[in-house]
């Protein structure tokens, strides 16, 4: 039995937990205050990168972000301060233009805050930003990910990110300064061109921060999946019938952003009640009494 259901946490994690790394290698910025996507050797920094969607791939539920720096981190103290967006974009790269109003950031506005305040974790050369709000990427646009560090003091100059190679246009911007922390909502707009050393202006990078997405997959909710669970009818207007080889535990239902609509469900008859939930599209968490949990996509109409 303890093999059996080893084999089925296995599984679970395959089916509904993905990671996704986006570029390889070694390359880090000449200018270590220019790295993306944080300046850890500035007090402040502001950037934006764009992420393809054929770099990404199918749907996901993105639970965080994880970078990685050139040599082990002993010690972070200046970066626990971390407001983070991401949106989805058509952009496939920022449209600069040398002046003073001309760069072109994609505004905050556009995306979605999914992390206030947070900090940053490390294990060894890897740097993990968990999101407070998972992401529900749509698997068919791109992604422009918003990284705003606001506390003041630097770790020095030794943790250079890693960065992806060139891309034929610019894929970043970043502004840094140890004195004026930059307002991700009216961010400075200097942009003079990708060459600038200036705190007081914008940089634009054809490279990027690699990037390992951690997601829960939503593509895989339509499959076979732990206990062989299937939910009829669906769509659904009120009632839906849940059918398993496990013994459900509770029920709980997300909406496409991760976040709980109702929780603990209990099944009368193997039925749930939708009736409260509005039209829409749903992600319906199944908690199993041994310990594991599946998800399926529901349609409410």
């Amino acid at each position: 039995m303890k093999k059996t259901l080893l084999s089925i946490a296995v599984l679970a994690v395959n089916l509904f937990y993905s990671q996704v790394t986006i570029g390889s290698g070694t390359r880090t910025d000449s200018n270590v205050g220019l790295s993306t996507p944080i300046s850890i050797y500035y007090g402040y920094s502001l950037s934006q990168q764009i992420y393809l969607a054929s770099e990404i791939g199918p749907a996901m539920n993105i639970q965080q972000l994880k970078f990685y720096v050139q040599n082990p981190i002993t010690s972070l103290s200046n970066t626990a301060q971390v407001d983070v967006w991401i949106g989805h974009t058509n952009a496939t790269n920022f449209q600069n233009v040398v002046s003073t109003t001309g760069a072109g950031w994609i505004p905050v506005s556009q995306q979605q805050k999914v992390l206030t305040t947070g900090t940053l974790s490390y294990t060894g050369n890897e740097v993990t930003i968990t999101l407070t709000t998972p992401f529900a990427y749509n698997g068919t646009q791109n992604l422009v990910i918003t990284v705003d560090e606001n506390k003041s003091g630097d770790n020095g100059n030794s943790y250079p990110f890693y960065q992806t190679v060139d891309y034929t246009n610019d894929v970043t911007l970043i502004n840094r300064s140890d004195t004026v922390n930059p307002d991700p909502l009216n961010p400075p707009t200097n942009y003079t061109g990708p060459n600038s050393t200036a705190t007081t202006e914008v940089q634009g990078k054809k490279y990027k921060a690699i990037l390992t997405l951690i997601a829960q997959n939503l593509g895989v909710a339509d499959a076979r999946t732990v206990g062989d669970a299937s939910i009829t009818p669906n769509p659904a207007s009120d009632f839906v019938t849940i059918k398993t080889k496990l013994t459900i535990d509770s029920v709980d239902i997300l909406d496409l952003n991760g976040r709980k609509v109702l929780n603990n469900l209990s099944l009368n008859n193997d039925k749930i009640d939708i009736r409260e939930l509005s039209s829409g599209v749903y992600i319906l968490k199944i908690n199993y009494k041994e310990g594991l949990s599946t998800t399926k996509k529901i349609i409410k109409k």
